[in-house]
């Protein structure tokens, strides 16, 4: 079992989350209006439920990393200077105190193990023997770096000076001791550089989120301003500009696509040809789409304000 995995388990085992509603998850501050088309607002709240909701998931991995990188932090400072102390590596530390203290579950627990779940086992006893030993054997090192951790906390007197961790409001507050063990402090600085890669992964995946929400938006407003001036409506603008230029896919352009693509086409050219038809469709009226998206920009005063993120600096 790799260092890191078993630190984390022994963390999350012996630590619960305290439901800490303070993320830190964004770069810089964040500006109210995202974009302006032809003198229109796009605001942050405008947009959409669906995107509002996944940057929520995104935002509260954070905030999960955030209740436990302290505990993690002090974990993995005690474990490096006992395995220090004793001459060891931390692998080899870990190997000597936790894996080497785990037997092989006997055939019986195996047995016992298989026959309690077999109605959810995909593969016969003998196939999923080694699956299982493995699995039995992950979950007694768990419990070993539980007490493992445990102890080393008990000999380092460990204390909390600030139990909720919560992310800095300037450069002063990264000076804030939250904990002390075996004479090593640990200050919102630290969290903050041990959270930093994942902070910058979820500001990555949300910015793409609000990137492809705004553009919709833009694309729509864009769409709603044409069809004012031409006294029409969106869907025939849309209709006119896209479904009007479509072509028909021909047989033999659907049996090309089905020679390119045969090795992941599991049934005969016949069975599967409509369904060849409707994606070409699909996929030239969404190039239509883009075009005509496209051709409505270059003609419209269009700023936007929403920015990526910039990587953490090295510290």
């Amino acid at each position: 079992m790799s260092l890191p995995f078993l630190i984390l388990n022994l963390v999350l085992l012996l630590f619960p989350q305290s439901g800490n509603d303070l993320c830190g998850c964004e770069d810089k501050p964040q500006v109210k209006t995202l974009a302006v088309v032809n003198g229109v607002k796009i605001t942050k709240p405008e947009l959409g439920t669906d995107a509002q909701n996944q940057v929520g998931l995104l935002q509260s991995e954070i905030m999960k990393a955030r209740d436990t990188e302290l505990d993690r932090q002090i974990n993995r400072y005690l474990l490096e200077a006992e395995a220090k102390r004793r001459g060891l590596t931390t692998e080899q530390f870990l190997k000597v105190e936790v894996t080497d203290r785990i037997p092989t579950p006997s055939d019986t627990e195996v047995r016992a193990f298989y026959d309690q779940r077999k109605e959810r086992m995909a593969d016969e006893f003998k196939k999923a023997k080694p699956g299982i030993i493995q699995f039995l054997k992950s979950q007694r090192e768990q419990i070993e770096a539980v007490k493992l951790t445990n102890l080393l906390r008990s000999a380092a007197n460990v204390t909390i000076f600030i139990p909720n961790v919560t992310p800095p409001k300037n450069a002063e507050d990264l000076n804030r001791v939250f904990a002390k063990a075996g004479g090593r402090t640990f200050t919102s600085r630290d969290i903050e550089a041990g959270l930093a890669p994942l902070i910058f992964a979820v500001q990555q995946k949300v910015y793409l989120i609000r990137k492809d929400d705004l553009d919709m938006r833009i694309n729509d407003l864009l769409l709603e301003q044409e069809a004012k001036r031409l006294n029409s409506t969106p869907a025939t603008v849309l209709a006119n500009a896209v479904r009007a230029r479509l072509t028909i896919v021909t047989d033999q352009q659907a049996k090309a696509f089905y020679n390119e693509n045969k090795a992941t086409l599991h049934d005969d050219f016949d069975k599967v040809k409509f369904q060849i038809i409707q994606f070409l469709t699909q996929k030239q009226q969404q190039q239509l789409s883009q075009e005509f998206a496209a051709r409505l920009r270059q003609n419209a005063a269009v700023q936007i304000y929403l920015t990526p993120p910039e990587p953490p600096k090295p510290k």
